[in-house]
């Protein structure tokens, strides 16, 4: 995947983390901020997964690789509203550790992104 889209993903996602691990440290539930933040994220990840679909005619991927492509872009795009969900739900610093684990699982499935696609 050419461009910057992917690596602006992967440190939006590092960033979104290090906010709500200020808001875990602060013992502060999650407000319309982080959501708005998470919404940015959420929107690239939509980009980045419409950009692969477009890209992948071009590339030489085999058929598994599509498949677990196309599986990591999925899982980006449900991380952050279930993380968002469950805090919400409980409202505990627990749960909103919850969304800091969401939001490294997002950075890491960009991340296996980057590295299936190949260069």
């Amino acid at each position: 995947m050419d461009g910057p889209l992917p690596l602006a993903l992967l440190v939006g996602s590092l960033l979104f983390a290090a906010v709500v691990l200020v808001y875990v440290v602060l013992d502060r539930t999650p407000d319309w901020g982080l959501l708005g933040l998470a919404g940015v994220v959420e929107a690239a990840t939509l980009v980045l997964l419409v950009v692969a679909a477009v890209q992948v005619g071009g590339v030489d991927l085999s058929g598994g690789a599509v498949v677990t492509l196309f599986g990591y872009l999925l899982a980006g795009l449900v991380l952050l509203p279930i993380g968002f969900v469950w805090s919400l739900a409980e409202r505990s610093r627990g749960a909103t550790a919850v969304l800091l684990v969401a939001g490294l699982a997002q950075a890491f499935v960009v991340l296996r992104v980057m590295q299936v696609w190949p260069s």
